[in-house]
């Protein structure tokens, strides 16, 4: 459980980087224009966004219900 719980961790983590590089690409700039501190936070967001969906259908329980 541990490892799977781990896994959607850094899952999670690297889609919402994905997700935020292909954001801001669609916006027209560029990550040195976007800024660090902007993306980092985006990641992080879309990252959350991402595992609790992960949490939901791999039953991982993660969040109190």
């Amino acid at each position: 459980m541990l490892l799977k719980r781990l896994g959607i961790g850094v899952v999670s983590l690297l889609v919402g980087f994905g997700l935020a590089v292909i954001i801001i690409q669609l916006i027209g700039t560029t990550l040195e224009e976007f800024g660090v501190y902007y993306t980092f936070f985006l990641s992080l967001s879309l990252g959350c966004a991402i595992a609790i969906w992960l949490d939901k259908f791999l039953g991982t329980e993660m969040l109190p219900k």
